[in-house]
């Protein structure tokens, strides 16, 4: 079953971000960096999540982007 990618959130600037991403761009405990177009950073609301090349979503933990982020399909471990 698919599931549909999640649009990355903006990173904040406040000092108490848990999560750094980059220079000066932070995301809140519970999400993970993921960067996004133009080089700058996005928040994605999954902390095991997984960062689309599109630089504009992610995925769940478990599962994976595909078609460079218009969908997400479970990881498949037997196929590695």
């Amino acid at each position: 079953r698919r599931a549909p990618p999640v649009p990355l959130r903006a990173t904040g600037t406040h000092p108490g971000g848990l999560v750094p991403c980059g220079a000066s761009g932070s995301c809140r405990g519970g999400q993970r960096c993921c960067q996004a177009r133009g080089g700058s950073w996005g928040c994605c609301p999954f902390a095991q999540g997984s960062c689309c090349s599109d630089g504009r979503h992610c995925c769940p933990a478990g599962s994976r982007c595909t078609a460079g982020g218009w969908g997400c399909s479970p990881q498949r471990w037997d196929l590695l």
